[in-house]
């Protein structure tokens, strides 16, 4: 069972005796601290907001009392922030690697572990179990991961931090769990080192050719993707090079069937943005009705089905 608290403490403590730092890193703290609670209080959907409290010595405590309509819900979400945190990345925190971790779950599996969640808090009896499962869900967050990243940036490039520790307090301020230590060598453990995500593989996107590149150089296509006007770069070079001698013309409406590659990273809020599209391969030409397939599209689509092939025997 979780014990019973109302606030939580963040201590900074100090490689020396002071009791101060410098405001603008404080305030760059607070505020990716304060933007990690937001989404956890918004993917739990609880309601909940902080009020900050007066300042302590002994290095320096900040201190939020977390208000609610349940008293449950406010012990698990704050045990849930602690815990999250300051439990260590088991792995390098590449963005591929955490894409990975955050799209194993499945949308349904991640709603049925929070609800469970919110279905226990309500009935007042709370099992360590789900609290854990629902924490990993939340530790994938890639919004958590980010403002995580940006939170241990911060500390790590501020040397009179030595490590800090998150602890839950109740109406008296004493601790109602173990203090949460992390230490400045783990800091790193949490910082991404990149921005930039795999890229989205669409394997049969259909495009509508605005402007197509009619002459050497890098310059952008232009076309129609799910109703949205994109630039892409043209990165199947037979293609290019077909269309360059005049062995494949465009019509009005002509259309490729391409493999397609969606570039994205993540802003430092966590969001994902676009930043480029590219086709490596043009499976097909559509016009009218008149479908012209590819060299490069018929030996794609061969060495694919083999994929699928192997991947059926094999599962």
């Amino acid at each position: 069972m979780i014990a019973p608290a109302e606030k939580l403490e963040l201590h900074y403590y100090f490689k020396d005796i002071s009791h101060s730092m410098n405001a603008l890193v404080r305030n760059n703290c607070e505020a990716e601290f304060l933007a990690i609670v937001t989404e956890i209080s918004k993917e739990l959907n609880i309601p909940l907001h902080l009020e900050s409290e007066a300042y302590r010595e002994g290095g320096l405590k900040e201190k939020w009392k977390v208000i609610g309509n349940n008293q449950a819900q406010i012990a698990i979400f704050i045990s849930i922030i602690a815990i999250i945190s300051s439990r260590i990345p088991s792995n390098d925190p590449e963005l591929d690697n955490l894409q990975k971790q955050h799209l194993r779950l499945s949308i349904k599996e991640k709603k049925l572990r929070i609800e469970k969640l919110k279905s226990e808090v309500e009935r007042g009896d709370i099992n360590n179990i789900t609290v854990e499962k629902a924490t990993e869900v939340l530790d994938n967050n890639l919004k958590i991961i980010t403002r995580k990243s940006n939170f241990y940036k911060q500390l790590n490039q501020y040397n009179k931090i030595d490590k800090i520790g998150f602890t839950s307090l109740n109406s008296d301020n004493s601790p109602t769990t173990i203090e949460r230590i992390v230490e400045r060598k783990s800091f790193k453990n949490f910082i991404l080192h990149s921005n930039s995500l795999k890229p989205e593989v669409v394997e049969d996107a259909l495009i509508q050719i605005v402007s197509p590149v009619l002459k050497e150089g890098k310059y952008k296509w232009k076309g129609i993707y799910e109703d949205k006007a994109i630039s892409f770069s043209m990165n199947d070079k037979d293609f290019k090079s077909d269309v360059l001698n005049e062995v494949i013309s465009f019509k009005h409406g002509t259309t490729i069937e391409c493999v397609l590659q969606i570039h994205q990273k993540i802003d430092e809020t966590g969001e994902i943005q676009i930043t480029a599209h590219s086709v490596s391969t043009v499976i097909r030409k559509i016009d009218n009705g008149e479908e012209l397939q590819t060299l490069q599209g018929k030996k794609y689509k061969f060495n694919k089905d083999q994929l699928d092939a192997q991947s059926d025997l094999f599962s």
